[in-house]
């Protein structure tokens, strides 16, 4: 760990082989690290003549380490990627994403229970999550019946779920919270969806053709039909509902939050503006009506103040909504 920029950092987060070979940089080398933005730690550069002669090359993977499927590189991305839907962590993952807090939020669905729950009565995708009786978690480890049942509740009331957290939890690629709740507001429900057309997608505001094709190329998948045709039959099929206790106070105006919030989550503090009729995006300009500034703000605030944007603490942010509703 290293003090930069008042903090202390202990981990860097390279993103990809293109800038680890940009970088020229090897196992054992000391790095030159900023915070960008005055927030995101970076390797900035290596220091070759501290080198000792034992540093080692970063060699990129050529097969999945889980399945053993050769992996895959997407034209214009510099992702590696496994293409095999049925690679057991590519299922794990599935499952813990579409079971997590701001997708189905099936409470008790975590990492270990996923992981015995394949290692057991076997999970081939998300679908297979609403077959499960508590007798299954009964033959997992440390699962008494209470918990069991109320696993299985937790689950059953999943199904009920709005649709924005249905298609968030699908895990489409590049699509986001906020563009899954774009997707559920235009389409109004998971079929009317699946088979929209490029054309179509791109009307929907803050979807561009990248994340089109994307969805496109997501539900053309046959694995991704078949798992959507077994939810449908178990009962999951929700249609969007304007939320009958939201408020339009925001309605046309535009929210950036930065810094770290102490009362919610940036999740929920999004989730709130987009309840109120509101838009919450992530960058800043002429065109955004508040900024909300937590702890450590940075660059945004910074920005926001040159441009003349209104600056609101987290405490005066809550307090202009309880007043406006």
């Amino acid at each position: 760990p290293v003090a930069c920029g008042g903090v202390t950092i202990s981990n860097v987060t390279l993103h990809n082989y293109d800038e680890v070979d940009r970088l020229d940089l090897r196992i054992g080398d000391t790095v030159v690290i900023e915070r960008a933005g005055e927030v995101i730690p970076k390797v900035v550069k290596v220091l070759p003549e501290k080198r000792t002669g034992r540093e080692q090359k970063v060699v990129a993977p050529t097969q999945c380490p889980a399945c053993g499927t050769k992996v895959s590189r997407i034209e214009g991305e510099v992702a590696l990627r496994c293409m095999n839907l049925n690679c057991p962590v590519q299922i794990a993952r599935s499952v813990i994403h579409f079971a997590s807090r701001d997708a189905m939020d099936i409470e008790g669905m975590g990492e270990a229970v996923v992981q015995q729950l394949l290692d057991g009565p076997g999970l081939k995708d998300v679908s297979d999550i609403f077959t499960l009786k508590a007798e299954d978690f009964l033959e997992l480890e440390l699962f008494a019946e209470k918990r069991a049942e109320n696993l299985v509740s937790a689950i059953q009331r999943s199904k009920k779920q709005p649709l924005e957290r249905l298609i968030y939890g699908l895990g489409i690629p590049d699509v986001g919270e906020k563009t899954a709740f774009t997707l559920a507001e235009r389409f109004k429900d998971l079929e009317t969806l699946e088979n929209a057309s490029e054309d179509e997608l791109t009307r929907a505001s803050d979807v561009g053709p990248k994340i089109a094709s994307s969805i496109r190329q997501f539900f053309e998948l046959p694995r991704v039909r078949e798992t959507l045709k077994k939810l449908r039959k178990l009962g999951v099929d929700p249609r969007y509902k304007a939320d009958p206790n939201a408020s339009a106070v925001l309605s046309g105006k535009t929210v950036v939050f930065t810094g770290e919030l102490s009362q919610m989550t940036r999740e929920d503090a999004e989730r709130l503006v987009r309840t109120m009729g509101g838009k919450a995006t992530g960058s800043v300009s002429a065109k955004t009506d508040f900024l909300v500034a937590g702890e450590s703000a940075g660059a945004k605030l910074k920005k926001a103040q040159t441009l003349g944007v209104k600056v609101l603490t987290e405490d005066a942010f809550l307090t202009m909504i309880k007043k406006l509703s």
